[in-house]
């Protein structure tokens, strides 16, 4: 079934597209603003380029908008005539859900890994320990589809479940300080350090990227237990919605 919905995501070509040339544009076009007129990302970048700082940023930013392929997926399956055929046949709901959102993870950690990959060949983005960087990637694929999922399955409605994604995923990378720089607080620091789960990713990629494997581990493990405690969510809003 994960085959199945893996070829069904292939066939919107556009969105998967989007989602690959759009944070390339963007590294870019903030990289060269940043350079030009003179002012340091928001973003504390240590030793690293401006640019590699930049790609992982945007990574984790999009990864928020790709989980909305897949809960718009599940809504087809679960909120449309299609569900009386789906359940008609031996077809099991959390197999169903688990299926869609395997698929999900799989598509998105592709479409980051292309960004990652595509900034370091054509932007010249340094990347160390890529292979560190692209688990904490995958974790962060899976706690956003999971978080779409959820967020679908509890409201009912794709509409609803869009708009707070796209508000989500509005508003962290700006906590951050992808966009513009920061005012220079305490609060403001620790919410760009550690204030939502995209903070803790990006801070436990720049970390890994300057060797600090003490703060990688210790903003890696709330992130991970925060994908397992909404895996557990799942569990039982799937034996809610699908019966």
């Amino acid at each position: 079934m994960i085959g199945f919905h893996l070829k069904r995501a292939s066939k919107d070509v556009v969105g998967e597209v989007i989602l690959i040339l759009f944070p390339l544009i963007l590294i870019f076009f903030f990289d060269y603003l940043y350079r030009n007129i003179g002012i340091e990302t928001g973003l504390e970048a240590g030793t690293q380029s401006r640019v590699s700082v930049l790609a992982i940023g945007f990574a984790l930013t999009f990864q928020i908008y790709a989980s909305a392929m897949s809960f718009e997926t599940l809504s087809e399956d679960l909120f449309t005539a299609m569900h009386d055929r789906l359940f008609a046949s031996p077809t099991e709901g959390r197999t169903l859900v688990l299926s869609v959102l395997a698929s999900g993870t799989v598509v998105s950690f592709l479409q980051s890994f292309v960004v990652i990959v595509f900034s370091i060949i054509i932007l010249g983005a340094a990347i160390p320990n890529l292979a560190f960087i692209l688990a904490i990637l995958l974790l962060t694929v899976l706690f956003n589809q999971l978080l779409g999922t959820i967020l679908l399955l509890w409201c009912g409605s794709p509409k609803v479940a869009n708009i707070v994604t796209t508000v989500y995923g509005s508003v962290v990378p700006m906590i951050i300080g992808l966009y513009f720089p920061l005012p220079k607080y305490a609060l403001v620091r620790f919410l760009r350090l550690y204030g939502t789960p995209m903070s803790l990713a990006n801070t436990a990629s720049l970390a890994v990227m300057e060797g600090q494997w003490v703060r990688a581990i210790t903003t890696f493990a709330p992130l991970l237990v925060l994908t397992v405690a909404l895996f557990l969510l799942l569990k039982g809003l799937v034996r809610r919605v699908v019966v």
